[in-house]
């Protein structure tokens, strides 16, 4: 199999059947296999991540656990979020898009981090001003 743009073997298993539309929401864990591998994660959706948890806070480009954004089949983005369990709030303190980030997302996001926040048993959704590198995510 090729791949428009890249210059090493591809392979699909025989028996994958690729679907016709992904159609999928969500923030991923800087663990999940899909950015855990760097170098897959820059070829596959030209998304260069870093978990910056161990980055002494000065150096830090993006912050302390920031997610990243899945819609459809792209990674469009990324999410610094904190869980104030006193406060009872999910806390957005700041959020990225990439370059081509669909016009829905916000929205779609905007739903994701409410489901968020109601399975850590939080009452509310909180977005800080936004700090944007392209393009402003608007509130939920």
């Amino acid at each position: 199999m090729s791949v428009e743009g890249w210059n090493k073997p591809a392979w699909l298993h025989r028996d994958a059947r690729q679907p016709r539309r992904i159609e999928a929401t969500a923030l991923l864990s800087p663990f999940d296999p899909m950015v855990w591998q760097r170098d897959r994660a820059e070829r596959l959706f030209d998304f260069h991540y870093r978990i910056e948890i161990y980055t002494p806070q000065p150096k830090r480009v993006f912050g302390y656990y920031v997610l990243p954004v899945l819609i459809d089949d792209r990674v469009v983005g990324r999410v610094d979020l904190k869980n104030d369990r006193q406060a009872g709030v999910l806390r957005v303190q700041a959020a990225w898009s990439e370059p081509n980030t669909p016009a829905d997302a916000a929205a779609r996001l905007a739903i994701v981090l409410r489901q968020t926040a109601a399975w850590q048993n939080l009452t509310d959704v909180l977005v800080a001003p936004a700090a944007t590198s392209r393009r402003p995510w608007p509130r939920p």
